[in-house]
């Protein structure tokens, strides 16, 4: 299980700073087989969320045939249709077209799968698509809009991460809520055949609200080239980067750096 995927995927709060639902992340079974599974705060009141306790029920989502079961990994935040339903997106890949799958849910409890014929997106040839971040954008200089805003003045950001070479690509377009589906502006700069996020070492991010400031704040890892031995000498290994946007339009960076016991431990419970 990957730090990121344990931490970063669906905690979800409102513009009062109340807490609606709870932490989906990435796991795997004995078998290898990748399933998402929910925590949730053990005190909602705690600010920092430092206990959580694991749903009975997980894992509450498993991969979909024909997807292979090392191919179904690290769940968007969701965010609500116009219908009051819940959606999330899970990446994966189906052939060699990376995909969004989607699901419902009444309650974040109970998921439905939208099946093959009805993915969020999805570009032929990307290859395995992780961490998907779904996200709404709205006019230069405005707070940035809640997970669930959509309509006129809204833009959404698809992003992904391909697997095969390892670097995070975005494609700005429109969520259309009549077919639950995800369309680029431009499909010759679709997503893993246009933008990136970064063109250095950047892979593997995830967005999420800062509502103090009322900004999203992109962060992933920045990878190194030393060996294993020396980053277990040294106590530590990869750098995160954290970026969010400014009405100056500039790049916000701040480093911390994620220490090895941590991702042991994301690896091992």
């Amino acid at each position: 299980m990957s730090f990121l995927s344990l931490c970063n995927n669906c905690l979800l709060f409102t513009r009062q700073f109340s807490l609606v639902s709870c932490c989906v992340g990435t796991g795997s079974s004995a078998a290898d087989e990748q399933m998402a599974s929910m925590a949730e705060p053990k005190d909602p009141s705690d600010p920092m969320l430092r206990e959580w306790t694991k749903y009975k029920q997980n894992p509450i989502l498993r991969p979909p045939p024909p997807v292979l079961i090392r191919d179904f990994r690290d769940p968007t935040t969701a965010w609500k249709g116009p219908d009051g339903v819940w959606r999330l997106a899970v990446g994966s890949k189906i052939g060699r077209a990376g995909v969004a799958l989607l699901y419902k849910s009444k309650d974040l409890y109970n998921w439905e799968y939208q099946g093959e014929h009805h993915l969020l997106h999805a570009v032929a040839g990307t290859g395995m698509w992780e961490c998907v971040d779904f996200y709404p954008v709205g006019p230069l200089g405005e707070p940035a809009p809640d997970i669930s805003a959509h309509g006129p003045g809204v833009k959404h950001v698809m992003k992904v991460s391909l697997d095969d070479e390892r670097h995070d690509w975005y494609a700005l377009g429109h969520y259309d809520t009549d077919k639950d589906i995800f369309v680029p502006d431009n499909p010759l700069i679709d997503v893993g055949i246009g933008l990136r996020y970064n063109y250095g070492k950047f892979y593997a991010s995830k967005s999420f609200i800062d509502p103090v400031k009322q900004r999203r704040i992109i962060w992933g890892f920045v990878n190194e080239s030393d060996p294993e031995v020396y980053d277990v000498a040294k106590g530590w290994n990869t750098v995160m980067v954290s970026i969010s946007n400014t009405d100056e339009i500039s790049m916000h960076w701040s480093f911390f750096i994620c220490q090895v016991k941590l991702l042991l431990y994301a690896a091992t419970t």
